[in-house]
């Protein structure tokens, strides 16, 4: 166990290391390669990772020597269980996404002074379609100059190839920490603000596309596709909205008709859909579904405002620019109505559960599971 001063790993990351951790790694599914001369053993680190997987923070955990301490989404803390294993447990640091959190920053600037290592992945949210999501880098490079400690930046690769965020079931596949990247904390003072927002992005951007074509893409499923249906809520060939359909590795529009599969590199196959990569049919959808003003009744399975469940029945649809939320378990005043308008701060969580704030009051709201979310989010946009 780590017994040095800082960077001390709590007992909960000791007993994953030296078990999951070695199962992982001895059955070759996760590797670190570190391109740099950082001593990963010594000193204190700021980690900036592209984000693919709920489960990225426990396999970057698992192959670096010393606990890093990772900024994790607010509602994760909310669950005492959960608070209990993260926060305590791992000594996480809670930031309510999609809005800025200056006490966040100071807890990680307090961590970095103490000699703790940091884990933060600048996209906020995890990848729909293997891409990266928009990052600000200015406004990284400034936070990065602040935190004053040497940076690291991390690529995961093959993480979303094994387990698309959209996907019901894991692959077969490797994944690769990769460090790409040292850069000490003498030079954050001394280069151009623009530069080191420029060098971080140069590294720290990842495309799922694009790596799989220069390297072996092995990600074996029966069910390849199971689940698109969360990514692909508008029929290309149709224009209907939730209406694709997915069973192992194939998927079809139950309006029109049409037809396709993922083939083993991920890539569409078929002779009515037009697109060829996930993320075309993605970035389509997602300029067509602003011009949208409603979306048809589905069920979800929970209402929570602020820290109370209201509702664990619910109907949602949106009409003319406003979300229409029912909760069916409840005889009076049960329904709730949100102009697009007043709603802000969106962020899409595990179990296609959207968690906003509409007149500065926050809600979640869940979905079924099969249900898609994410169309509700790009609406926003």
């Amino acid at each position: 166990m780590d017994n040095s001063k800082h960077g001390k790993m709590p007992l909960l990351i000791w007993l994953a290391k030296h078990t999951y951790s070695l199962f992982l790694r001895a059955g070759g599914k996760l590797r670190l390669e570190n391109d740099t001369k950082a001593d990963l053993k010594k000193g204190n680190y700021l980690y900036l990772l592209n984000h693919a997987g709920i489960m990225d923070p426990v396999l970057v955990s698992s192959v670096l020597p010393r606990h890093v301490r990772w900024v994790a989404g607010a509602y994760l803390f909310k669950n005492k269980f959960l608070n209990m294993v993260i926060g305590h447990g791992c000594t996480a640091i809670p930031k309510q996404q999609g809005v800025g959190d200056l006490s966040t920053i100071k807890t990680m600037k307090a961590a970095l002074d103490g000699g703790d290592s940091v884990g933060i992945f600048p996209e906020g949210t995890r990848t729909w379609d293997g891409e990266m999501m928009p990052v600000n880098f200015i406004a990284l490079a400034k936070m990065a100059r602040y935190l004053g400690a040497s940076v690291l930046i991390v690529n995961l690769e093959g993480a979303y190839a094994q387990q698309p965020r959209w996907a019901d079931f894991k692959r077969k596949g490797n994944v690769v920490v990769h460090i790409k990247r040292h850069i000490p904390a003498s030079k954050l003072r001394e280069v151009e603000l623009e530069s080191l927002a420029a060098e971080i992005e140069q590294y720290l951007s990842f495309s799922n596309d694009e790596w799989k074509k220069h390297h072996t893409y092995s990600y074996v499923s029966d069910s390849r596709a199971k689940g698109i249906q969360r990514l692909f809520y508008l029929c290309p060939c149709c224009n209907e909205i939730d209406s694709i359909k997915s069973d192992g590795s194939g998927f079809e529009c139950s309006k029109c008709g049409a037809k396709g599969s993922l083939d083993e590199l991920d890539n569409i196959v078929s002779d009515k859909f037009p697109f060829k990569r996930l993320k075309d049919w993605h970035d389509w959808e997602a300029g067509k579904i602003r011009s949208v003003t409603g979306f048809p009744e589905e069920k979800g399975v929970l209402l929570q405002i602020e820290d109370k469940i209201v509702s664990k029945d619910i109907n949602v649809h949106l009409k003319d620019n406003v979300l229409f939320i029912r909760c069916n378990d409840i005889a009076e005043n049960n329904e709730y109505r949100m102009p697009l308008d007043q709603i802000t701060s969106m962020v899409l969580n595990a179990k296609q559960t959207m968690e906003f704030f509409c007149s500065d009051v926050l809600y979640r709201v869940r979905l079924m599971p099969d249900a898609c979310s994410l169309k509700y989010k790009e609406l926003l946009k």
